[in-house]
């Protein structure tokens, strides 16, 4: 399987930033695809968060707008705060993640390995 290790473009906006923006070879993580008007996206993410903190897995949310509304940092800063989400949120504004992942719907996971596959 091909490695799929992501460095995060600077041009990317973050909330709740962490010092690891990038994807790192040696530690497991979780990319969580989501939207602030998925409806199941919203039943899932209290379960992920303390599914996440359990199993000691790195997460960063990727938020993926539906609507060119939900490009905006603030609206993602809202419901983040809202919902207690503390995780770093990356906004994939252009698709670049979805892409590169070959994300099809949401909420989608993709889990990398410590081998970065």
């Amino acid at each position: 399987m091909e490695t799929q290790i992501l460095k995060w473009p600077k041009h990317f906006p973050w909330i709740h930033p962490s010092d690891q923006r990038y994807l790192s070879e040696g530690q497991n993580h979780l990319l969580y695809f989501w939207s602030v008007n998925c409806p199941h996206c919203e039943e899932l993410t209290e379960r992920i968060l303390h599914s996440v903190d359990q199993l000691g897995l790195h997460l960063t949310c990727v938020h993926v707008p539906h609507t060119e509304e939900e490009k905006s940092v603030e609206v993602v800063s809202k419901y983040a705060e809202e919902k207690n989400l503390i995780a770093p949120i990356v906004l994939d504004q252009d698709y670049e993640v979805v892409t590169k992942y070959k994300v099809q719907g949401l909420p989608s996971f993709c889990l990398i390995n410590e081998e970065g596959q």
